[in-house]
C-alpha cells in the first residue's frame, strides 16, 4: 500500500509541475526605417532605409543620409549590379545593424534605385 501511495504522490507532483519550456524561436522584430534609429538600434536589427548615398568612405563603406541624419552603411560590390548612383539619386537599402567593437554600421543586403 505504501508503494502505491508513494507512486500516486510522485505522479501527482509530476503532473502538476509548471512547464519550464518556452518559445525560443524568432520574435516580432521592429523594422528600423531611418538613419537616426539605425544609429541606436540593437545588433542584427532589420533595417529598410530610404534616402541618399552622399559619400563614398572607401572599401565598400558609404555615408547614407535621410531627413533624420547620417549613418555609415556597408554595400558589397556585388550588390551594385551595374546600378549607377549619385548623391542625387534616392535609394532603398535593406539589411541589418552590425554593432561591433568599431561601432554601429549597417550591412546592406539589397539596394534598389527609386525611380520617379
Amino acid at each position: 500500500m505504501s508503494k502505491a501511495l508513494a507512486g500516486s504522490i510522485i505522479l501527482s507532483c509530476v503532473l502538476t509541475m509548471p512547464a519550464f519550456a518556452a518559445y525560443t524561436g524568432p520574435g516580432v522584430e521592429t523594422l528600423v526605417n531611418n538613419a537616426k534609429d539605425a544609429s541606436n538600434a540593437k545588433d542584427e536589427a532589420p533595417v529598410e532605409l530610404t534616402g541618399y548615398l552622399v559619400k563614398s568612405l572607401g572599401d565598400e563603406h558609404y555615408l547614407f543620409r535621410d531627413n533624420t541624419g547620417d549613418v555609415e552603411v556597408e554595400i558589397d560590390n556585388a550588390l551594385w549590379r551595374n546600378i549607377e548612383v549619385s548623391s542625387e539619386n534616392k535609394v532603398i537599402l535593406r539589411g541589418e545593424v552590425d554593432d561591433d567593437w568599431q561601432g554601429i554600421e549597417i550591412e546592406i543586403d539589397s539596394l534598389t534605385l527609386v525611380t520617379s
